[in-house]
């Protein structure tokens, strides 16, 4: 039986148990026309919808879990790191790290083991005709890299940095800009993007600025933009 099936029939069970717990029956829930189980019963699928939806957003947390705990099981290449026409390579191997945006941020390790933390592309460099471990996925003839030496750099997933600027659209509950989805965090905002003095959720925020021209940067994987800064405001 798919996991999806059984948090559904695990919120179905716990829904009857709440219906039980305030008194009210199956058939008096479906039967009875008293306002108050009628209440009760609005309550109670409200609930169970709650818990399906905290269901779903524990497997999606845990498919994760597993896919970052499998990184280092995927692909792998190991020998001298080399830098030929613009691309690093290992073994001959294209190896792709990340796009120019990506190379030219600070790191959070010292791959190279100097003592500073550097951009990613002083990192590599710094790493040019040493023997190193590069863990990934081959897509194509050429590795994207998940780690170096067994620290973590990346999701291995080619991206595309962009930054648009159009009309924030909300299309059934999601939001658009220039015919990309926006990736949103399902929680509390950080900063007031909609500048009406209140910090909200993050959906809230982008609604108050539906309808508006807006800029947004960030990376673009399947026709969805996974934003880093909102009119200049980071995420």
């Amino acid at each position: 039986m798919k996991k999806y099936m059984l948090a559904a029939g695990l919120a179905a069970i716990v829904g009857v148990a709440i219906l039980a717990q305030a008194g009210i029956g199956i058939k008096n829930v479906f039967e009875n026309n008293d306002e108050s189980n009628a209440y009760h019963a609005g309550n109670v699928v409200k609930k169970m919808a709650r818990m399906h939806k905290m269901a779903e957003m524990k497997m999606m947390a845990r498919r994760m879990a597993r896919m970052h705990r499998n990184l280092l099981n995927m692909d792998r290449e190991e020998g001298m790191l080399s830098y030929q026409n613009g691309t690093f390579c290992v073994n001959e191997m294209p190896v792709y790290f990340g796009d120019a945006w990506w190379l030219n941020h600070t790191i959070r390790s010292d791959y190279d083991g100097d003592g500073e933390y550097e951009t990613v592309w002083n990192e590599l460099l710094g790493l040019v005709g040493s023997n190193v471990i590069v863990n990934g996925r081959y897509n194509n003839g050429t590795l994207i890299a998940s780690h170096i030496n067994g620290m973590f750099l990346r999701i291995p997933v080619i991206t595309q940095f962009v930054q648009l600027n159009g009309t924030l659209e909300e299309i059934n509950g999601s939001y658009y800009i220039n015919g990309l989805r926006i990736a949103l965090p399902n929680r509390m905002a950080r900063s007031d993007y909609d500048n009406d003095g209140l910090l909200e959720r993050m959906h809230q925020e982008l609604a108050g600025l539906a309808g508006n021209i807006v800029t947004v940067d960030g990376y673009v994987f399947n026709d969805i933009i996974k934003p880093l800064h909102i009119n200049g405001i980071a995420i």
